[in-house]
């Protein structure tokens, strides 16, 4: 048999994968080929949609050999054939109460929507931070409406992001969560991200329906590996059966995983499957 056959590698992509795009560790891609030779699947569970992994590593549906968990987990999206293979889309109308609550609770935060393809974004909090998100998108892949113009009617939005400084996104935090945390799964996945999903849907959530996915197909059920360094990974971490982090992740993170691997910009993939290959 396979040395990693049935074993299924998910990781995150910011801070775990790589600190940024053009710093893609080499070591990385090598122990990614070896460990796919030896029957694993690797993908990725990350904030991001399928245009934005793109534009971050062209070579992605060459790269991930299973489906990407895609907006914290609100869909599964195989981006070899283009197919949204499963979505939680957010309640539109509660969205859009959201996020009418936030504009006028603090005029410094930004907010957009992820869409499987696209992004939506109030025109009338276009922060730094919103400008620093637009350039990582096509031109054509955002929409820039005010509120008012804001179409929830059938509407199939998958994530909310708030983003400002740190002390911004800590301070409508609490508000927000008092009023909405019935209906929203509400995290981080940095200091300057603040993110809602579905209730009850999150990267744990995605990497369930993933290895259900792969074990029916394959007709074996899997052995998870689940590998990231923020608040918005925890979840999966614990729901995986084997779990990491890079060196540099936050503190609540290297407290659940089981291993702490390498700083992000050194290839901790590498150590990962280094580690997987002696267990």
């Amino acid at each position: 048999m396979a040395a990693f056959a049935h074993t299924l590698i998910v990781t995150d992509l910011d801070n775990t994968f790589f600190s940024h795009p053009a710093r893609l560790s080499p070591r990385n891609r090598k122990a990614i080929a070896r460990f796919k030779a030896g029957g694993g699947y690797f993908t990725a569970a990350t904030g991001r949609i399928p245009p934005n992994i793109r534009r971050a590593i062209p070579d992605c549906a060459g790269l991930f050999n299973a489906p990407v968990i895609s907006a914290n987990g609100s869909f599964v999206y195989d981006l070899a054939t283009n197919t949204l293979i499963h979505g939680t889309p957010l309640d539109a109308h509660r969205i859009c109460e959201v996020a009418a609550f936030v504009h006028d609770l603090n005029p410094r935060v930004g907010m957009r929507v992820s869409l499987e393809g696209s992004i939506l974004v109030n025109a009338e909090r276009v922060n730094d931070a919103i400008r620093r998100d637009l350039a990582d998108y096509p031109a054509d892949y955002a929409c820039i409406l005010p509120l008012s113009e804001w179409e929830p009617d059938g509407a199939k939005w998958y994530k909310m992001v708030f983003r400002a400084e740190r002390e911004d996104l800590l301070a409508i935090r609490p508000a927000v969560e008092e009023r909405f945390g019935a209906y929203f799964e509400t995290n981080t996945s940095s200091a300057r991200f603040y993110e809602l999903q579905d209730k009850g849907c999150n990267k744990a959530s995605g990497l369930r329906f993933l290895a259900d996915y792969l074990a029916a197909r394959d007709g074996h059920p899997l052995r998870t590996v689940a590998v990231g360094d923020e608040e918005n990974d925890l979840a999966m971490l614990r729901a995986a059966d084997h779990s990491a982090c890079p060196e540099n992740a936050i503190p609540a993170v290297k407290a659940t995983a089981a291993w702490t691997l390498c700083h992000c910009d050194d290839g901790c993939i590498a150590d990962l499957v280094e580690r997987l290959e002696t267990l």
